[in-house]
């Protein structure tokens, strides 16, 4: 598409795969939405027929319209460096989880099952869960069941897998924005650098499960891009206005939070560009006014659910929208973590390099920074925070315009050196960057090695087995009685495996995933009523157990290797609980009717 559409835009080397990444990672979500409004199911066969005919169709743009460029060998060699190093260590990050991590994983897992087995984006999340009208960003999970149709991997592996992928894609499309923006491929590869091994994030992101804002933030850079370019080409373009449309219709239905980054930025970007070009103030509004307008009639029929089931609400009880006080905490342990003192110090370089030398695109992200601060914090003008931002949110996203600004720092004082240095020291000096960058690489990998949090893993190898052994060996209406514990705003969580159950196996658990609180008010208080009971049951609860599970009509208990309050103890010997499944510290227990 943006071969099509970029002709005659000048880009520098290296940046058009980014923007290729971004257009296609709009491009899925926004024919499931299409296909799914014109009534069409998009099958693993007819995901596999359509990959076909787009690889055919991209070999033949990149044979007939595709220059030949040539890459300066330390651009190509540095970039690959970095990107594949980070690759491997993310990778070598998973290498001991059986399934993907934490919290928002279970219920990314349900959605994406849920488009695999309707071949349509997720309008309502029954028979697994209780929720009819489905009003949740899902781009990534229709990218994610797309690559599940077409390369069959099972769900967990796909999940954990294609995550880490787009993890250290992050280092090819931060590349892109430091060196468009910067116009310096060697700040755009310091700051892919820095993405990819010396920052915290996006690496961490993993042992929460945050795919979602993962994906956002890796479309966010060719967002920016293509609207940089459509403000500032000479002339109006209706391709690169459609194509604009697209990346940022395709970013509205991957991530929310994210689309108020992108726009965060381009306000910074606005103020920047009219104190030095007043002149085209004007024509820059009306183009990015002409994208947000295509853009909307893009998603207008996922517009529509949001206007009905968020927006109205939310018009009719303002305060929903606020965020409490503890929600928008910050916590210094994340916010200084590992090289975060030394990167923002850098940063803070960067800035004032910048204001020195009047590189007013470079002052953009610092400008961005000081936006995105101010949406976490209004409270410094009067303003209550919304619940959609917080400092968390912000704080996790930080690593994108910090390596961007210490890119740019890194770059500037290295270019300076070099053309400072007599021309005999020069090619010493060279090999010494070069040696230092491999160095301090090699140094980030080894210290994100072990990042996973253990406390986030809630699934053994041992608990693989039995969660088959479950979709395989019990009914479909089975209704399993599970671990679960206390979460967020009044939202229960499991504790083990049998958390799992509900995506991986189709069943019934007491505990669904956490997008439960998505339901209705009566839903939500029954499903946290029960989890709290379980929560709080004692070894010796036994005629409360009992009551417990028949109240609610359990068929099947699930123990397994993580545990919680749910004790084999609670079972073993007793005449109505028949063990069906004991292995390796998983236990299945069947209720047997009286």
């Amino acid at each position: 598409m943006w071969e099509h559409a970029g002709r005659g835009v000048h880009l520098p080397h290296l940046v058009r795969p980014a923007l290729w990444l971004g257009l296609s990672l709009s491009l899925i979500p926004l024919v499931f939405l299409w296909s799914t409004t014109l009534g069409l199911v998009l099958s693993a066969i007819v995901l596999r027929l359509m990959l076909a005919g787009v690889a055919l169709l991209a070999a033949f743009t990149a044979w007939r319209h595709s220059p030949r460029l040539k890459v300066p060998a330390w651009l190509g060699y540095g970039l690959l460096f970095a990107g594949a190093l980070t690759l491997a260590l993310r990778l070598y990050e998973i290498r001991s989880v059986v399934l993907p991590l934490w919290v928002d994983s279970v219920h990314h897992a349900l959605l994406i099952r849920v488009i695999g087995e309707t071949g349509q984006y997720p309008q309502s999340l029954l028979p697994y869960v209780e929720i009819k009208h489905l009003a949740y960003h899902w781009g990534y999970h229709a990218v994610a069941a797309t690559w599940m149709g077409i390369s069959g991997l099972p769900l967990g592996t796909l999940m954990l897998l294609s995550g880490q992928v787009l993890n250290a894609l992050h280092v090819l499309t931060v590349y892109a924005l430091g060196t468009y923006l910067v116009r310096s491929p060697l700040a755009g590869l310091l700051s892919a650098a820095a993405t990819g091994l010396l920052s915290m994030m996006p690496a961490y992101y993993v042992t929460w499960g945050r795919y979602t804002q993962l994906s956002g933030l890796l479309l966010l850079p060719a967002v920016i891009i293509l609207s940089c370019i459509l403000v500032e080409a000479p002339r109006r373009s209706i391709r690169l206005l459609a194509c604009n449309a697209v990346a940022l219709a395709g970013l509205t239905l991957v991530h929310y939070r994210v689309l108020v980054f992108y726009a965060a930025f381009m306000l910074a970007y606005m103020i920047f560009c009219a104190l030095r070009y007043p002149r085209r103030l004007p024509n820059a509004v009306v183009r990015l006014a002409g994208v947000g307008a295509l853009a909307f009639l893009l998603v207008l029929p996922w517009a529509a659910v949001l206007a009905r089931q968020v927006l109205l609400p939310a018009a009719q009880k303002p305060a929903s929208l606020l965020g409490t006080e503890s929600y928008n905490e910050i916590d210094p342990a994340l916010l200084w973590t590992t090289n975060s003192r030394e990167l923002y110090a850098t940063a803070g370089v960067g800035t004032l390099l910048a204001l020195v030398t009047r590189r007013w695109h470079v002052l953009v992200v610092a400008g961005w920074v000081g936006i995105l601060l101010l949406l976490a914090n209004p409270n410094v003008i009067g303003l209550r925070p919304l619940w959609l931002i917080n400092n968390h949110s912000v704080i996790i996203t930080l690593f994108l315009p910090v390596s961007l600004l210490a890119g740019y720092a890194i770059a500037w004082l290295l270019i300076a050196l070099d053309r400072r240095s007599p021309r005999t020291l020069r090619t010493p000096l060279r090999g010494l960057a070069v040696t230092a960058f491999v160095l301090l690489a090699s140094f980030g990998a080894w210290q994100f090695r072990d990042i996973v949090n253990p406390v986030t893993d809630i699934a053994t190898a041992a608990d693989l087995p039995a969660l088959q052994w479950a979709a395989e060996n019990t009914p479909r209406d089975a209704r399993f009685l599970i671990n679960a514990t206390p979460w967020l705003s009044q939202v229960y969580r499991g504790t083990d495996a049998g958390w799992w159950l509900t995506p991986l196996a189709g069943r019934w658990t007491s505990t669904p995933p956490a997008i439960y609180g998505y339901g209705s008010a009566s839903y939500v208080t029954n499903v946290s009523r029960l989890s709290a009971a379980v929560a709080g049951l004692q070894p010796t609860a036994g005629p409360e157990l009992d009551d417990l599970i028949r109240a609610n009509h359990i068929t099947h208990i699930f123990i397994g290797t993580k545990g919680g309050p749910l004790k084999g103890e609670m079972f073993w010997g007793r005449p109505q609980f028949k063990p069906v499944y004991d292995h390796d510290g998983v236990i299945i227990f069947e209720v047997v009717q009286p």
